[in-house]
């Protein structure tokens, strides 16, 4: 048996907004990534029995990379103030 966990990044959904998460916030204003793509990179990462796909452009891996490095207070900080309304 094989996992391969998929991180979409923003993708085109209707999950940002049905999270409060609309075109008030810092996050819903983010260029989205088309789903399909997101669909397609993780299922032939799990074909190809990747551990872990990033669903998302040149940025989502930037993102991954930060979020590998960065202190967990400091995250959710950020977090905090990237998802609440302006």
């Amino acid at each position: 048996m094989s996992v391969t966990a998929l991180l979409p990044g923003a993708t085109d959904s209707d999950f940002h907004s049905n999270a409060g998460m609309g075109a008030d916030t810092p996050v819903g204003r983010l260029e989205k990534f088309p789903r399909a793509e997101v669909a397609r990179l993780g299922y032939e990462g799990l074909m190809a029995g990747t551990d872990m796909v990033v669903g998302g452009d040149q940025v989502a891996h930037e993102a991954l990379e930060r979020h590998l490095t960065t202190p967990e207070p400091v995250k959710a900080a950020a977090h905090a103030k990237f998802v609440r309304p302006d």
